[in-house]
């Protein structure tokens, strides 16, 4: 936790970055390093305020035993492609960025990642200790690494035992019990749904309609990099996805949906990320034990999604600045502080490093102590084989960040979920897929 004193005000209220641009304007006039400003920042989407408690902690732990500081700034997730853009018109990109994936592609593919940096920091913590898969997954087109990989989660079908048990129905792995165990588990005279999954445009649309594309052997890019969003097994999957939405809570849902109508047991089937663990572990009314989790779905192939948050060191950044960031890359993934930071959301975050993965310090937590053996280790092991629309048999395409940033996936999503005709929404997506990348 972090000092409670003048030292914890310092970070303790925490400025958007674009909610404070006469702030940062300002700060931009007083000398600095190569990001145009005076402080070394650390951008991080941990907006939650105990989440930032723990970072500013780790942050003092790290001043006290280095030189050098760095200033937290908090950005919500969906707001990261506009705070790139505004932050790099104004000089103002921070040193080291927690991001997700699709942020590090317009980074790297725009070339303001160090990759230098970043293979230095893998070769302090030793790439062996990194599941492969997370280190595939910030390899940039050429080789070098992007950026390092820190911790991950992973997406599937969360439903209630019981109520499976009680209606006879199959683990959701697949379309067809899928699409069964929406119609049986749907009553909505009973302020209960069938299935909750992501149908705006937001990113969790995108991230949950990933593994009915993949199922279905379709594809954003094909292995030459052309955009062929428009295939006929996008279209089905397209189909397939806005059929759900006939056992869904009315309106176009977003995480928040999900995440409350399965806690407040209005659905008993939807499709999250394993954050819903430390909600499942904090609340006294939702047992882990009656709590069945299917990791990956499967029609004409089997896929899973899942993604990994990785530490970007800009190239931006000054040489003194890019080296505290670098030396609080290694201090936050090494030790204790990387199980602090890990334990944050339980379940949610989890490690990209196989001896902490198997840790007996990183498995003492209480939350992670009610899940059982095979749930957590079906997580961990996830990160070598998840798949994301950016990628064709290993090769990155970066140009998918700007598909992302203009949430053209989520667009699809939310137009088939509103009933619009799914070739159509295929083929007129695709089309602007090919305007952004071309």
């Amino acid at each position: 936790m972090a000092r409670q004193s003048t030292d914890a005000t310092r970070r303790t209220v925490l400025r958007s970055i674009g909610a404070t641009a006469a702030l940062t304007a300002a700060a931009g006039c007083v000398g600095g390093g190569g990001n145009g400003g005076a402080e070394n920042r650390f951008w991080s989407t941990q907006v939650e305020e105990d989440r930032q408690q723990v970072i500013n902690g780790l942050l003092d732990r790290f001043e006290s035993e280095h030189d050098g500081d760095l200033e937290l700034h908090a950005i919500e997730e969906d707001d990261v492609p506009s705070q790139i853009s505004s932050a790099q018109a104004s000089d103002r990109l921070p040193s080291i960025a927690e991001l997700p994936l699709d942020p590090m592609q317009t980074l790297g593919g725009e070339g303001l990642l160090s990759t230098d940096a970043a293979e230095d920091v893998i070769g302090r913590i030793g790439e062996d200790e990194f599941f492969e898969g997370a280190l595939d997954l910030t390899t940039a087109p050429n080789g070098d690494r992007f950026a390092v990989p820190m911790h991950g989660w992973v997406q599937g079908f969360w439903y209630r035992r019981d109520r499976f048990e009680e209606l006879g129905l199959d683990e959701p792995t697949d379309w067809d019990s899928l699409l069964e165990a929406a119609e049986a588990l749907h009553d909505p005279d009973n302020d209960e749904y069938g299935i909750v999954v992501g149908s705006d445009e937001t990113a969790f649309a995108r991230q949950c309609f990933t593994p009915f594309a993949r199922s279905n052997d379709a594809r954003v890019f094909n292995e030459d990099g052309e955009i062929v969003f428009d295939s006929d097994g996008m279209v089905e999957a397209l189909e397939f996805y806005g059929s759900l939405s006939e056992y869904s809570p009315p309106g176009n849902n977003v995480w928040e949906d999900a995440n409350n109508t399965f806690m407040n047991e209005q659905s008993h089937l939807i499709e999250y990320s394993s954050y819903i663990m430390g909600d499942v572990g904090d609340s006294d009314d939702v047992d882990a034990e009656n709590v069945g989790f299917a990791p990956f779905l499967e029609n004409e192939r089997q896929s899973s999604f899942g993604a990994v948050i990785a530490l970007n060191l800009l190239d931006t950044a000054s040489e003194d600045e890019r080296e505290v960031a670098a030396d609080f890359a290694e201090f936050v993934m090494t030790d204790e502080e990387y199980i602090d930071w890990l334990h944050m959301a339980p379940g949610g975050m989890n490690p990209v490093l196989r001896e902490a993965s198997e840790s007996e310090a990183y498995r003492d937590n209480e939350v992670l102590q009610e899940w059982d053996e095979e749930t957590i280790e079906n997580i961990s092991g996830a990160f070598e084989t998840m798949e994301r629309f950016g990628y064709v048999d290993g090769e990155m395409f970066p140009e998918f960040s700007e598909i992302t940033s203009r949430f053209l996936v989520a667009e699809a999503v939310r137009r088939v979920s509103d009933g619009d005709d799914a070739q159509t929404v295929a083929e007129e997506q695709a089309e602007q897929m090919r305007d952004v990348v071309n």
